[in-house]
């Protein structure tokens, strides 16, 4: 999990002891799930839209708990507004500077039901997939509509343990624009999930090295690894079963407040990813395409 360059650049003993611990957990069960076969669905993720709860095997604290319900956060991250995208641009810079997308050449075209394809493949239980979901989620709702999103925690054992998320399991999203197809291959205990296909695990190991997450953009761009560091979200890099960051509502919050590094991660990440959509739907919508935001990152895909 996590080999975006910039966070191989930065935070280096962190990273790496985090990267280290983390593979050393997930190997064996990652072995199995690239061998292919049929998986059976063990764990249902349910979350009601107004009692927050997680799931993994520790609750949050009362905090996370709060008035606001997830309702509201899951609009809040699909509704950001297109000035909030103008503003971040980039994103963060310095050694929090978010990691740009990578071009793929000579490739052959992903796509889906006549439109790019848009493939992400992550494990509920990895903390830098939870990071990566909150960008993800904003970028591709300025091109389509998520409904039945549900927010989750990451591993309660892992590095940076209970990362507040969302997972795109049984969720939807549609566009005009483009497909997005979302692969969750554990929970957040580490069962089976969802199966790759054959050529999905290709992808992975050919562009990730097998690690997770992996964003794959119609097969002209793709993402490995997050790209920024799931401590920007409150988590800690030791794992603390009793520890959790920011809840879903506090960075739901965060998102309106452009000088919050939250926001710059989050934003500045999406951005990169939306600059290059926009590349597989030849700048459409020209609204979102010839944006200040996009036009300030295109030059760096």
């Amino acid at each position: 999990m996590g080999k975006a360059d910039r966070i191989r650049q930065q935070a280096a003993r962190e990273r790496i002891a985090a990267q280290q611990a983390a593979a050393k957990r997930a190997e064996a069960r990652r072995r199995a799930l690239l061998a292919g076969g049929s998986v059976v669905v063990v764990i249902a993720v349910v979350v009601g839209l107004i009692v927050a709860k997680t799931i993994g095997s520790s609750s949050p604290p009362a905090k996370a708990t709060a008035a606001k319900s997830l309702a509201t956060v899951a609009k809040e991250v699909t509704s950001i507004p297109a000035s909030e995208f103008d503003t971040v641009g980039v994103g963060p810079t310095g050694s929090n500077a978010v990691d740009p997308v990578k071009p793929i050449t000579g490739a052959t075209a992903l796509t889906a039901n006549g439109k790019p394809e848009v493939l992400f493949i992550g494990e509920q239980s990895c903390p830098y997939c939870g990071a990566e979901r909150w960008a993800i989620t904003a970028a591709l709702s300025r091109f389509g509509t998520f409904s039945n999103l549900h927010f989750i925690h990451s591993s309660s054992t892992d590095v940076y343990s209970n990362t507040a998320t969302l997972t795109y399991y049984k969720s939807s999203y549609t566009s005009k624009y483009i497909d997005f197809v979302p692969v969750e291959v554990a929970t957040v205990t580490g069962q089976p999930l969802q199966t790759m296909t054959s050529a999905q695990s290709a992808l992975l190991q050919k562009y990730s090295g097998g690690d997770f997450p992996f964003v794959d953009f119609g097969n002209q761009y793709y993402v490995s690894g997050a790209q920024y560091l799931p401590s920007v979200l409150g988590s800690v890099y030791n794992p603390d079963s009793s520890h959790f960051g920011l809840t879903w509502q506090q960075i739901g919050a965060d998102l309106s407040d452009s000088n919050s590094l939250v926001t710059k991660s989050i934003v500045g990440a999406a951005n990169h990813m939306t600059a290059a959509i926009c590349k597989l739907t030849h700048g459409q919508p020209g609204s979102v395409c010839d944006s200040k935001a996009v036009t300030s990152v295109s030059g760096n895909i």
